[in-house]
């Protein structure tokens, strides 16, 4: 799962194991808000996605 995050919350998700910034076009140039969680993490995907939520409305504004 991919999330856009930003802060302590961008820090806290890049420190998961297996958890990198997500690189969707496969050629070394990562998305740098946006971090890949693997399943392995999927309990906190609903935390990670409430965090995104909350910066996404905050910088559409």
């Amino acid at each position: 799962m991919v999330f856009k995050l930003v802060d302590k919350d961008h820090e806290k998700a890049l420190s998961l194991k297996g958890a990198k910034l997500w690189d969707p076009s496969g050629k070394k140039r990562p998305m740098k808000e946006w971090v890949q969680i693997p399943f392995e993490h999927a309990g906190m995907w609903s935390k990670l996605a409430s965090s995104a939520l909350k910066y996404v409305e905050k910088s559409s504004k």
